[in-house]
């Protein structure tokens, strides 16, 4: 009872100095762990989403790109930091929505971390080789039905989200193809163009540039709303497969038990970041679709992301190849 009451006393003791942090809060420069190397697409977002947040929350932020175990390194980091709000994640699908299906991790997914914005998706598109007859959703479905076990597909690896976006096709539209791995999405691409593999699902940003330089067809994306930067590419959705969502995405994410004045405040600060018509045009530029949700809302996306593709790699019997 006495070591209760202690304890009791030392967490009350500490809510002044809590709220007197957050008042003060940002007073020194922020770090922002992005699990992955330079120039992939979280990174692309987080530096334009730093370089204009920074200015309004009246200090720098400090990119450290922890990358590795496809950006679960990165995320145990953020996890084990201290919740002062001076060290964030640049959180992704792979390692808080698709691995904890997948393997044992070294943190929580859930209780681990204060999800603070959705920031945004970053739109996937299924390219075929032109050589192909497709043109349409329509064409692909008939094509993929009438050749069913011999076409094959390429991915950015094994339980990537292209791999799984491609699974998910592969069940809703009832067919089998084959998938080829690869380390990367760009390997992925050129076999492709190459004709090697017939197809892939493919971030818009990796594969802007072939499909308007007439190396990719592509035949729809796999978001709820058109890719701005493919508009008159349909999706999925709209195309016969209703409710089809698959993209990865980036959000951004604080170390559990981080105190509520500063989630607000960096809530805040990343509405006032994304409404930034400068920020929204390089963003969208990049293949990628704004969202800014606030936390709850963010919270309700990742655990039913967790739970779809938690229901697709069981359905395929995925495993792991790390």
């Amino acid at each position: 009872m006495i070591t209760r009451r202690l304890a009791l006393g030392a967490a009350l003791a500490a809510l002044p100095m809590a709220r007197l942090a957050a008042q003060d809060y940002p007073n020194r420069p922020i770090k922002l762990v992005i699990p992955f190397t330079p120039g992939g697409v979280t990174d692309n977002i987080g530096r334009v989403f730093t370089e204009r947040m920074g200015r309004e929350l009246g200090q720098q932020f400090i990119i450290d790109n922890r990358a590795g175990a496809n950006g679960r390194i990165g995320t145990d980091a953020v996890a084990k930091a201290a919740p002062d709000g001076y060290t964030l994640l640049l959180g992704g699908i792979g390692a808080l929505t698709i691995h904890p299906n997948m393997m044992k991790l070294p943190y929580d997914p859930v209780a681990d971390f204060i999800p603070i914005s959705l920031i945004a998706t970053n739109d996937v598109v299924i390219v075929i080789n032109p050589k192909l007859s497709p043109k349409t959703p329509a064409e692909l479905f008939a094509f993929c039905k009438a050749n069913s076990g011999k076409l094959q597909y390429g991915s950015s690896g094994i339980g990537a989200p292209t791999h799984l976006a491609a699974e998910l096709f592969k069940s809703r539209v009832g067919f089998d193809m084959v998938h080829v791995p690869y380390k990367g999405d760009s390997a992925a691409i050129m076999d492709v163009v190459s004709g090697t593999v017939d197809m892939s699902f493919s971030t818009v940003s990796a594969t802007i540039s072939l499909i308007r330089g007439g190396k990719l067809r592509p035949i729809a994306t796999t978001g709820l709303v058109r890719s701005q930067s493919l508009p008159d590419v349909p999706t999925l959705d709209e195309s016969g497969l209703k409710g089809f969502n698959a993209e990865s995405w980036v959000g951004l994410i604080a170390p559990a038990h981080t105190p509520a004045p500063i989630i607000k405040r960096l809530y805040d600060a990343t509405k006032v970041t994304l409404a930034d018509p400068e920020v929204r045009q390089k963003l969208i530029a990049g293949g990628n679709t704004i969202v800014g949700n606030d936390t709850e809302q963010f919270r309700a996306f990742l655990a039913a992301e967790t739970k779809k593709w938690g229901d697709v790699i069981r359905a395929g019997n995925i495993k792991s190849d790390e």
